[in-house]
């Protein structure tokens, strides 16, 4: 927490700075404090979001607003206009906000599948080819007036015929009754082998009705559990935990526990809602080869491999190898911010393969 204060410091008192000892001329005097309005409101913003204890609040959501389209843009102004004079500075300030203006209508609507392949030499033979489509991050509450897009996305998923559908958790923002508008398009997601989730920090709020919810949607909610897939006498093993990860989100994990009555030797596949699960836990004290995760959003702003969620997270967004392991992290669907650009709105094709060690990736954009 400290650290992201310190950064919204500098993202807002610098550029502050050195407008106005740099850029601004004479003339302006008079009127020059009025520069620092946007920080101030900025400021308001944070101190009415850190006193009210409801992190998860509409004042974080104007908080993100404030930073997106006042703060940023006055950063690319000032770091612009010192070197190249004000008129090319307001020119690259007012381009960044026209694609903070898309990315908070347009582009957070945008669907986008993704298909990954991954090779695993110990895979059994019977799930070559097996499909597994990952869905993240929904936060419906942000779909509250765009049922469209939710229709849009089960259709889109279901003429994927993936063999599994899991979820990686945050169905909600914060009450379960952002969900319930949705309960019949929801549960009309269907793959082989069914719909498997787990709980994202998110589902915490209200918790209980989450549980039903899920239940009443025909998804089966794996709570530091696991079910065997079946194909041909051979089998994978899906493993859900509940949310465990960076502070400040309650861990409630329990690993070992979810694994106790897994088969010695079989292929394993975890679901866990914060990548940062993968190196506290997975990855040294475990064989489990594949971990989908979700939780960064992939930090909703993403330009090639820039993005917030790499100030935060070590793995954030696409595939991480280690070991032999991978670790897959979504970028999911929602956010409290309705906002997107470069880390559209995504659901995940994922094909595991046993022979050949090629890797494959193609993304396409549902219109």
């Amino acid at each position: 927490m400290l650290f992201v204060i310190l950064l919204i410091l500098l993202v807002t008192v610098i550029p502050d700075i050195i407008i106005w000892n740099c850029i601004v001329t004479p003339i302006w005097t008079e009127w020059k404090w009025m520069l620092c309005l946007p920080t101030a409101i900025i400021f308001v913003l944070m101190a009415a979001g850190l006193t009210t204890h409801k992190p998860r609040g509409p004042m974080v959501r104007l908080f993100l607003g404030a930073m997106l389209f006042l703060a940023i843009p006055k950063l690319v102004f000032a770091v612009i206009a010192w070197p190249f004079g004000w008129i090319v500075g307001l020119t690259a300030a007012a381009i960044v906000f026209l694609l903070f203006a898309y990315a908070s209508t347009y582009g957070w609507l945008r669907l986008v599948v993704k298909e990954e392949t991954f090779e695993f030499p110990d895979l059994p033979d019977a799930f070559d080819g097996y499909r597994i489509l990952q869905i993240s991050d929904l936060h419906i509450g942000s779909f509250a007036r765009h049922s469209e897009f939710i229709q849009k996305m089960v259709s889109t998923a279901n003429s994927l015929n993936a063999d599994l559908i899991v979820f990686t958790g945050d169905l909600i923002n914060v009450k379960e009754s952002e969900v319930r508008p949705f309960v019949k398009q929801l549960s009309q997601l269907k793959a082989k082998d069914g719909v498997l989730s787990i709980m994202g920090n998110h589902d915490y709020y209200d918790g209980n009705k989450i549980v039903n919810t899920e239940k009443e949607m025909g998804w089966k909610l794996l709570l530091n559990d696991h079910v065997d897939v079946r194909r041909q006498g051979q089998i994978i093993s899906v493993i859900g935990v509940e949310q465990t990860g960076r502070p400040p989100f309650e861990a409630r994990g329990k690993l070992r526990k979810a694994i106790a009555d897994v088969q010695d030797g079989a292929f394993k596949i975890l679901l866990t809602h914060d990548p940062s699960h993968w190196r506290m836990e997975v990855l040294d004290t475990t064989d489990i080869q594949l971990t989908l995760s979700g939780h960064t959003h992939g930090g909703q702003l993403k330009m090639g491999s820039l993005s917030p969620a790499r100030l935060i997270y070590r793995e954030w967004s696409g595939i991480y190898r280690q070991q032999g392991r991978i670790i897959y992290v979504s970028n999911g669907l929602g956010g409290r911010l309705p906002f997107r650009l470069g880390a559209w709105p995504e659901i995940n094709m994922l094909t595991l393969k046993g022979n050949k060690t090629t890797k494959a990736f193609c993304g396409r954009s549902i219109s």
